[in-house]
């Protein structure tokens, strides 16, 4: 129930602050509302397999870790991500992740995940999206956290220019310490925009490199890397990213049309527009 509640203050807040769905000038009233497609608050003993994979090459980046299916646990609502020191598969470390691929995709929307990250040296948590059909460097980065710095999200997305170059941007915010308790962070994905939300608060925004391509999801904990730099001895494993639900939803609308003779008008209910 208290899940519910949050993601119910964090539409109060959302709505208020989004222009979402472009509306013409008509002489009728639009309603619009959310309307969930994919979601999981892992109530379940073991991860749901119809919606989710634990299979994603390891290595990328620089990274340390390989993805052990066996990393992946759930224990009273809690999906739990655990990186460890152990050798693996020609790996120094093992960490997990889950993803949609093959399973669920979506474009536009909006995307929420609650979740408490881990800290620690060499610890990379994220929450990204990529092209159902691949098309590098395409990218959508919800939220990443370096574990050395436990104050500071990262948002990004990542397109190519006309010239097929690889062009950014990332923005960081310094918030409270992400490893102590549990947040949200959120993506509004309109056609021409894309915002950025941290417990129901918009951070940044931007019109550029939008794609319009179905994206499936991946929620990771990597280990070392270019960006985040390898463990050390400060490292603490095990470490943990910690995820209480993951939350997908559309945007519908629907327009009650007026009509005008004899002054009498009724509402249309079957024109609803779907944007997917």
């Amino acid at each position: 129930m208290k899940k519910y509640i949050r993601l119910a203050l964090i539409f109060m807040i959302l709505a208020g602050s989004l222009s979402f769905i472009p509306i013409k000038s008509l002489a009728a009233p639009m309603s619009c509302r959310w309307q969930l497609t994919f979601g999981d608050n892992f109530d379940d003993p073991i991860l749901d397999i119809l919606k989710w994979n634990t299979q994603y090459p390891s290595g990328n980046s620089g990274e340390k870790q390989y993805y052990a299916p066996e990393a992946i646990s759930l224990q009273d609502g809690i999906l739990k991500i655990t990186a460890e020191d152990h050798q693996m598969n020609g790996y120094p470390y093992t960490s997990g992740i889950i993803t949609t691929q093959e399973r669920f995709s979506q474009k536009f929307g909006l995307f929420t995940i609650r979740a408490k990250l881990p800290k620690g040296q060499g610890f990379w948590p994220a929450f990204w999206m990529l092209p159902e059909q691949p098309d590098y460097p395409t990218e959508i980065d919800i939220f990443e956290m370096l574990g050395k710095d436990t104050n500071t999200i990262y948002m990004s997305n990542h397109w190519k220019d006309t010239g097929d170059r690889h062009e950014q941007h990332i923005v960081s915010y310094q918030g409270p310490d992400f490893s102590t308790k549990f947040h949200t962070f959120s993506l509004v994905w309109s056609p021409s925009e894309l915002i950025w939300f941290v417990d129901g608060v918009e951070q940044y925004r931007t019109t550029e490199g939008v794609p319009a391509t179905p994206m499936f999801l991946l929620v990771n904990l990597a280990v070392g890397g270019k960006w985040p730099g390898n463990p050390n001895k400060t490292t603490p494993f095990p470490g943990s990213m910690e995820v209480d639900y993951l939350h997908i939803y559309t945007r519908t609308c629907h327009t009650d049309y007026i009509g005008f003779a004899g002054g009498v008008g009724a509402p249309d209910h079957g024109r609803n527009q779907h944007y997917h």
